[in-house]
């Protein structure tokens, strides 16, 4: 509880939050009376003693979130996004009851005030993952009536949505805002959130269990390859598939399209090579959404740049391959080993990875293009090939960073077991192995169309 109260101590700086009842630690200390504001020696308190009950039970936040507030989030956010917003605009001009439904949806999280205060610090505390959260939910619930699902699964999909993440607010604050590389048991933390996510709800009355469920499996893979359980597709649920899914889009889009002024409708070949980690029916879902994306994004692209973007997709091959090498090399040293769920689990990711590979069409040596460049007219072809390429390795080198993430968890909780001398050498690979950084020329180009979005 005191990563809560450690959230709630920064948030003292940016809003007033009032005690709503005696707060008492499990000594019956009295830390703070009934209606005292906070102020930062009660914060101290609070993350100093173990409490009597969950300090969120025990106080409101002065203009905490309301329903209506989050439909005007939703709104202004999508609205100041080009091409969701073109999305948006079509999307109601077939589906006129959109717009009612998401107000209903909406109506229906304010009948759970505790879950409002905690979007209301993801908000003020974790911009970027309360902003994804609302995105989660409106697509959740746009994609489910596009799909025609009744009126509850809306409902549901929305709420399981946008909070989906809350758990991460009883994770250290230290571990979220760290600017290095996690360690392995900090990154096992991160791993624990869905299931804090999940217990938070179980103590809210009249939150449907589908919800629950989907809150805890939001980052599993129908192959075994996600967590925090490494569950496999007969244990898990659609619409926990479905709001791992959308997360996944989201990243994508906010992080590797719109910087480099790609629309949405390019995630969908990233979804595509990824078609095994879910449920097919979940990807029908959110594909339908595509049918009403357009091309938002129109730049020329700078063929001067063509032969360093070239070379330096040859580059992330190159680094690809290799890794690709030493994980190959480590799942058949493993098959030797009698199997456990955890070791099922990393070599789960990893085969996971070499069908991505398989199914980008990346398993072997690529043309070399700096030469094809030279004799080839057609550029602007050649261009959206290559970079299109680069978009696809860069869900690779992703899956790579969630293996080695995995492989150091299993060695700091296994120093004994025989297979972690194997993992050991994957992990230096890793480390001493250095990924290539794109031209300086590049750079300023990608974010000089980031700029213009």
């Amino acid at each position: 509880m005191s990563s809560y109260a450690g959230h709630l101590a920064s948030l003292q700086q940016k809003a007033n939050i009032i005690a709503s009842e005696d707060i008492l630690t499990d000594k019956g200390v009295l830390i703070a009376k009934s209606g005292t504001a906070f102020n930062q020696k009660t914060c101290q308190n609070l993350l100093k003693f173990k409490l009597l009950k969950p300090v969120e039970d025990s106080i409101v936040i002065e203009n905490q979130l309301t329903s209506k507030a989050i439909y005007a989030r939703i709104d202004d956010l999508i609205d100041k996004d080009t091409c969701l917003s073109a999305l948006n605009d079509k999307l109601r001009q077939a589906y006129p009851e959109l717009t009612k439904i998401l107000q209903m949806c909406c109506l229906n999280l304010g009948k759970h005030p505790l879950l409002l205060q905690k979007l209301t610090v993801l908000e003020l505390e974790i911009n970027d993952i309360f902003k994804q959260s609302l995105l989660s939910a409106y697509f959740a619930a746009t994609s489910s009536v596009l799909v025609k699902k009744d009126k509850d699964y809306v409902i549901n999909s929305f709420l399981a949505g946008i909070i989906h993440d809350i758990g991460l607010l009883h994770i250290d604050r230290y571990i979220l805002t760290k600017p290095e590389t996690l360690t392995a048991q900090e990154w096992r933390k991160v791993q624990s959130h869905p299931i804090i996510g999940s217990e938070i709800l179980k103590r809210i009355p009249n939150i449907p269990k589908v919800v629950s469920a989907a809150v805890l499996e939001h980052h599993e893979n129908t192959d075994g390859s996600g967590y925090p359980r490494g569950k496999t597709g007969e244990h898990l649920s659609d619409m926990g598939q479905l709001i791992n899914l959308l997360d996944n889009i989201i990243v994508i889009y906010n992080k590797k399209l719109k910087p480099f002024g790609k629309g949405i409708q390019s995630v969908i070949p990233i979804v595509q090579i990824n078609m095994h980690s879910y449920f097919t029916e979940v990807v029908s879902q959110t594909f339908q959404l595509s049918k009403h994306t357009i091309n938002t994004y129109q730049q020329d692209q700078d063929y001067s740049l063509l032969t360093p973007l070239a070379t330096h997709v040859q580059q992330q091959q190159d680094y690809i391959n290799h890794l690709l090498s030493t994980v190959k090399l480590a799942n058949n040293n493993i098959d030797t080993h009698p199997r456990e769920s955890t070791i099922a689990s990393i070599q789960s990711i990893a085969v996971n990875i070499l069908r991505i590979v398989d199914s980008a069409g990346l398993s072997g040596n690529h043309l070399n293009w700096v030469d094809q460049i030279k004799d080839d007219s057609e550029h602007k072809q050649l261009y959206a090939e290559i970079d299109d390429t680069r978009l696809m390795q860069g869900e690779i080198i992703y899956q790579l960073n969630t293996y080695q993430k995995s492989v150091s968890v299993f060695i700091n909780n296994n120093s004994k077991h025989p297979i972690t001398p194997i993992l050991q050498k994957v992990c230096h690979e890793f480390a001493n192995t250095k990924k290539p950084q794109p031209p300086k020329a590049l750079t300023l180009y990608w974010n000089k169309l980031s700029k213009e979005l």
